[in-house]
């Protein structure tokens, strides 16, 4: 065997699992993530208003945390790296499992809704893989399939039919969206990367959206 070469670096020691803490982007996406599990909380216990208003938390720091990693001046790689991965996975608890369970919910837990919860918890985690391995196009600027996030907003959105829709038809609205939504994120369209005033009038539309169902919860 022949011996080391003089030059060749020891490996990095990683940091700790927690030291990754210590950093507001992740900190950041771990709000997210709790908001996330807020929301199937509530959709358990039909309080489906404030489940929409948590999933749109959920949105929100998602939508924050991206900026504030890119501002930060004291992230190594591995610490970039990192934050990728934990968005990836608050995520998909977001825009699959918390979204699952509220139609779940909604269905009052009975079996034949549950296609439609597997469906778009597939269909996130499919779209989140694919984004993990090929990114934003970086000549168009565009995303593969509609990315999760935006999935949370459009089935916060579809939940303004609970109330004006009798509850038998606002089921099939739901699923039916959720289908639509799912559909989405696998799908080859083009979606351009939002960035300044259109990142903004989403997350003020996301925002007006909670203010909606808040409206309703103390109505």
């Amino acid at each position: 065997m022949s011996a080391a070469s003089p030059t060749a670096s020891p490996r990095e020691t990683p940091r700790p699992i927690l030291g990754h803490v210590a950093d507001a982007a992740n900190l950041l996406t771990l709000c997210g993530l709790a908001s996330s599990v807020l929301a199937m909380l509530l959709a358990v216990r039909a309080e489906y208003a404030g489940a929409a208003i948590a999933l749109v938390a959920a949105f929100v720091f998602d939508v924050v945390d991206g900026p504030v990693a890119a501002r930060a001046t004291n992230r190594d790689h591995h610490q970039s790296a990192f934050g990728a991965n934990l968005d990836s996975l608050a995520d998909m608890v977001s825009a699959g499992v918390a979204l699952g369970v509220v139609i779940l919910s909604y269905g009052d837990f009975r079996f034949v809704y549950w296609p439609f919860a597997v469906a778009i918890a597939m269909a996130a985690a499919l779209r989140l893989s694919y984004f993990n391995v090929h990114g934003l196009d970086s000549d168009s600027g565009t995303y593969t399939g509609l990315p999760a996030d935006l999935a949370v907003i459009g089935f916060v959105a579809l939940m303004l039919f609970d109330g004006p829709l009798d509850l038998a038809a606002f089921r099939v609205v739901l699923c039916v969206g959720a289908l639509v939504l799912a559909a989405l994120m696998v799908s080859s369209l083009p979606i351009p990367k939002l960035t300044g005033r259109a990142s903004v009038a989403v997350t003020v539309g996301g925002l007006a959206l909670a203010a909606v169902h808040a409206a309703r919860l103390v109505g």
